[in-house]
């Protein structure tokens, strides 16, 4: 399986391992969430790294007086974001749950709860509390006095794990000050999951839990709180609250007691729950069995709140757990925090407060010149407020310092302007606002005085304008809000290996529910009426994953609130696939696999507004979207493009082929002429005129030029198209160059390529352009050719490595090759072994695909190398399709990924189809046959090269019964009939080049 594929399956069989035939409900999603949000790669690491860093701290604190750990109550203010279905639905929970749930949490971590007795006797010694206390906030972020709960009628009557971005971008209070509780429906059988922590004191640890936006935990309402007589929708399995205190306790850093993997061993990776005074156990446990239950040598503390166990079979934290929570909450990014925030304390007003409460112009994008700047301020003070002097910057500079008459009551909002602001297209802009004085005095509370916006100012162009990908458009935008994956130019095959677009890889996206905007600069419409947009889409579905999608938005005025655009584009799975479903990660193949053009109307962009096209792509942790050609126009245009090359291939024979070329009309009209230009090797310009070129709007055709002289080896040939219809393309994608290698060198199977031997008929290395090469570097195997992916970052790149012309009319061949890989998952770089059957002017036979992962020989993360025989793995492939063919090539391609190296040695051709054929260490073995009936003797020869082999059988009598020569011997094997002769011994006498040598060999019937 691929890397994702192993992580789907392993999430699979994880659920079907702890929940029955007939549960409902899955106890914690927390695993679910995390490996969804992070590489598999990036999960390992970061458990390693943080426990490591973990056991440090516990070390140092065992270490310390007990007093200077946690010298007082820890207090934590707590938000509870209620997101429902309507006033009355019940959803919406009442205050009354809402503190059953605070009481609980309040109990459980202080070791006050009632049913502690029940804790075993066995645990009771380890038994922890911790002196904490969990508050709804008194004060918001605003600073205004609250109760601590919000609610908000959701988008979505019910929510999926997948859903979290969304509903969490509902209501979210800053998690460096607050605990964000959102209670929600789902609609599967999640019942909670949590956001993990991390140590700032390592490197690249921050990146885990990068998007604070999302820090928190969720519950389902019917898991929220405790009293099942007063709440009769609780689950009668959680309705005691501790699926909020299993939560809380991830989210301070708990692991789930027996570490999410079936193991009895404490060191394995993600075994265990890295706590030394909980017992290990190999499964989590399910509803309330008796104690005690076995489990590795011990007995499982199945009643701990981080195991599986029903609401009323919890009852105790261990004291190493606690220990773990407490270095959380004193050293970890946004849980430290936590325990110094005001929102736990009641706001202390103070008489004259003036706030900036919101910047309302500038947004984070405009494009509509002028622009009114305008906040708006609130009275926090306890005083009226008649009068505020503002000032407003722009990037640091005072542009207008103004003193506003107000009439302000406590608590009252007022919308404030200033003078009207110039932004330069294509600028970024630091707009800041700060209040200098309320009331003619220095304003009482500074911290609410300064509020500041970044601006994104799109840079400004006329239409028509095509965008066609060869590299990120600088003019263009790219807005990553979580700051992992978003939209990156990538190699992305059309009809040209070449070619290059916009890409976001879902395929290894975790983070689920998130959105990156790719934007257009801004532009105007005279004539909406006739306007387009158009673009190129590629998509492959992972099988069974249909939340990827893909929207896009017209923004007036730039302005990067969706509820204020208008949709153009709105697509997912099924409806956005324009190729197979696969579970490999998915690069368009070549022209078939993309869906062009999409054509929007821009009728509805009507007023005299600048406006933005925003492509937002959505993350369902599926398979990679790739986005091409992007024009908009609202007249007619003409563009043609070549889009490929046919013939002839990489590597080919013939010094003066014909050159032939897929053209595409990516314009708006019929394309009737049109003139080519084209070099070899920099030298004179040709030219061609086509006429009667018939190219449909959209359509794409081959097209020849007249056979050009090529020298042998290496050529560049640089092709471009234009004047379509006798007058000027609009785009700047005309132009082709590509890498031409001339080679005759023939070879005949059986063959072997080592990589070692000087007189072997090389092998040609060759990138469609000016891409990484295979190279032959020394290995355990002497020289072996590798393909350096670990450090290429350029997705989607290729080389070729290609056999000279080998005749196969003799009979049918196999190949083998050793390889060498380490994936470093998920990432999965590919080799396709292609053929050519006229010399190599088209390779149009593909004999496999081969993920890469099917060599690997285990997870690496770091920089791959073999260093033993054991780091090797022979494959085997049948060319039965090249039988009674002459002039083929083979070639080898290496497809990038990002991933790790791969490693080829050994390529070797065997005469025949067999998968198993017969091997030697030895230059000849003797062997009694079992492989051929007609047959008692088989000599099979595995010689350092080629060689001609005479073989000679003498009888008994010194008699000569064969005399055969075997031209060109190398790994065959060669059977021999003695059923006409009579038993006895017989003398074999070979010839190989100038070696002799004999053997006697012993026939019976």
């Amino acid at each position: 399986m691929a890397g994702k594929s192993i992580l789907k399956f392993l999430i699979a069989i994880w659920l079907l391992l702890i929940w029955l035939p007939g549960q409902t409900q899955n106890r914690c999603s927390t695993v679910e969430y995390e490996l969804m949000r992070r590489s598999p790669k990036s999960k390992r690491e970061t458990v390693q790294q943080f426990e490591q860093w973990m056991q440090g701290r516990i070390l140092q604190n065992r270490l310390k007086p007990p007093t200077t750990i946690m010298s007082s109550t820890i207090t934590i203010p707590v938000v509870v974001h209620v997101i429902h279905n309507g006033t009355a639905d019940i959803t919406n929970i009442t205050d009354a749950q809402i503190l059953s749930q605070i009481d609980v949490l309040n109990k459980d971590f202080k070791r006050l709860n009632l049913d502690a007795i029940n804790t075993p006797l066995q645990f009771q010694s380890v038994a922890g509390s911790m002196d904490i206390e969990f508050v709804l906030a008194k004060q918001n972020p605003e600073g205004i006095a609250t109760n601590g709960i919000t609610r908000t009628v959701g988008t979505k009557t019910q929510w999926t794990l997948a859903d979290q971005s969304e509903f969490k971008a509902l209501n979210y209070w800053a998690a460096e000050n607050y605990l964000n509780i959102w209670v929600i429906k789902f609609s599967t059988g999640d019942i909670g999951f949590a956001q993990l922590p991390v140590s700032s004191t390592l490197p690249g640890l921050e990146e885990a839990s990068a998007d604070r936006l999302t820090d928190g935990i969720v519950v389902d309402y019917r898991a929220f709180g405790t009293d099942a007589l007063s709440f009769p929708f609780l689950f009668s399995r959680f309705d005691k609250g501790r699926t909020a205190t299993h939560e809380i306790g991830h989210f301070f850093g708990l692991r789930h007691i027996w570490g999410d993997i079936n193991d009895c061993s404490p060191s394995t990776n993600f075994v265990g729950d890295y706590v030394t005074d909980t017992p290990v156990q190999n499964a989590a446990t399910t509803f309330c069995p008796p104690h005690p239950q076995p489990a590795c040598g011990g007995t499982k503390m199945f009643m701990n709140y981080m195991d599986y166990t029903d609401d009323r079979c919890m009852n105790i934290f261990s004291a190493g757990q606690v220990a773990r929570m407490e270095i959380i909450l004193a050293e970890s990014p946004r849980r430290a925090s936590l325990t110094t925030s005001p929102g736990a304390s009641d706001p202390v007003p103070v008489a004259n407060d003036l706030g900036i409460r919101t910047i309302i112009t500038p947004g984070t994008s405009i494009c509509n010149n002028p622009v009114t700047p305008q906040i708006e301020v609130r009275n926090y003070g306890s005083n009226p407020v008649s009068s505020a002097q503002i000032q407003m910057s722009v990037n640091s500079i005072i542009i207008e310092t103004t003193t506003f008459p107000l009439t302000l009551s406590p608590g009252d909002i007022s919308l404030l302007s200033f003078s009207p602001l110039n932004f330069s297209p294509g600028s970024t802009q630091q707009v800041s606002f700060q209040v200098v004085q309320t009331n003619g005095g220095s304003d009482g509370l500074a911290s609410n005085n300064q509020l500041s916006v970044g601006v994104s100012v799109p840079t400004t162009f006329s239409l028509p304008v095509a965008e066609f990908f060869n590299t990120t458009p600088t003019s263009w935008i790219i807005s990553n809000p979580d700051g992992q994956t978003t939209w990156t130019n990538v190699v992305a095959p059309d009809n040209m290996q070449t070619n290059r677009a916009m890409s976001i890889e879902f395929y290894n996206y975790q983070n689920e529910g998130a959105t990156d905007r790719l934007m257009t600069p801004s532009f105007t419409l005279t004539d909406p009426s006739n306007a387009q947009l158009r673009f190129d889409i590629a998509y492959a579905m992972y099988p069974g994953i249909t939340g990827d999608g893909l929207k896009v938005y017209a923004l007036r005025g730039c302005n990067p609130d969706l509820s204020q655009a208008i949709l153009l584009y709105d697509k997912s799975g099924s409806s956005l696939a324009t190729a197979p479903t696969t579970s490999n990660a998915f690069t368009p193949a070549n022209a078939t696999q993309w869906r062009k053009p999409e054509i929007l109307s821009l009728g509805l962009l009507t007023g005299a507004d600048a406006w933005q096209i925003a492509f937002i792509g959505r993350n369902g942790y599926g398979n990679n979207l790739y986005l091409d050609n992007a024009i908009i126009t609202e007249n007619e245009f003409n563009d043609i493009t070549i889009t490929g090359v046919a013939s002839p291939g990489i590597v080919h024979c013939n010094p003066e082929p014909v050159v032939s070329f897929y053209v595409s009309n990516f314009g708006s009209t019929t394309v009737f002429s049109f003139d080519v230009s084209y070099t070899v090797n920099s030298g004179n310009n040709f030219t061609k005129h086509f006429s009667n070129a018939q190219l449909g709007v959209g359509q794409q055709k081959l097209f020849a030029l007249d056979p050009v002289s090529l020298q042998d080896g290496y050529s560049t040939i640089v092709i471009t198209v234009s004047n379509p219809n006798g007058v000027p393309d609009i785009s700047n994608n005309n132009t082709i160059s590509f890498t031409n290698i001339v080679d005759t060198s023939t070879d005949k199977p059986p063959l072997r390529m080592t990589f070692d031997n000087p007189s072997e008929v090389p092998w040609q290395i060759a990138s469609p352009s000016d891409q990484l090469d295979w190279e032959s570097v020394s290995t355990s195997k002497q020289q072996s050719i590798t393909y350096k992916s670990f450090t290429n970052s350029s997705v989607g790149e290729e080389s070729w490595l290609v056999s000279p012309i080998l005749d196969f009319s003799w009979g049918t061949y196999s190949l083998f090759f050793d390889a060498s890989y380490a994936q470093k998952i998920p990432a999965d770089d590919r080799l396709r072994i292609v053929a050519s059957t006229d010399c190599g002017l088209t390779y149009n036979l593909v004999i496999m695909d081969y993920a890469a992962s099917i060599f690997s020989v285990a997870p690496k993360f770091t920089e791959w190398f073999p260093e033993t025989d054991e780091d090797w793995k022979k494959q085997y492939v049948s060319l039965e399709a090249l039988a009674g063919k002459q002039n083929v090539r083979i070639a080898l391609v290496a497809h990038n990924n990002n991933g790790n190296n791969l490693f080829l040695d050994n390529i070797e051709f065997f005469a025949g189809d067999d998968p198993n054929p017969p091997l030697t260490t030895v230059p000849y073995q003797f062997y009694y046959s079992e492989q051929n009936s007609n047959s008692d003797l088989a000599i099979t020869f595995s010689l350092s090269k080629k060689s001609d082999v005479r073989v000679q059988i003498y009888g008994m009598q010194g008699n000569v019964i064969q005399d055969t020569l075997l031209p060109g011997t190398l790994n065959q094997t060669y059977y021999y009939d003695f059923s006409e002769q009579s038993p006895g011994i017989y003398l074999f006498r070979l010839q190989i080049d100038n070696h002799l040598s004999t053997a006697k060999v012993f026939i019976t019937h």
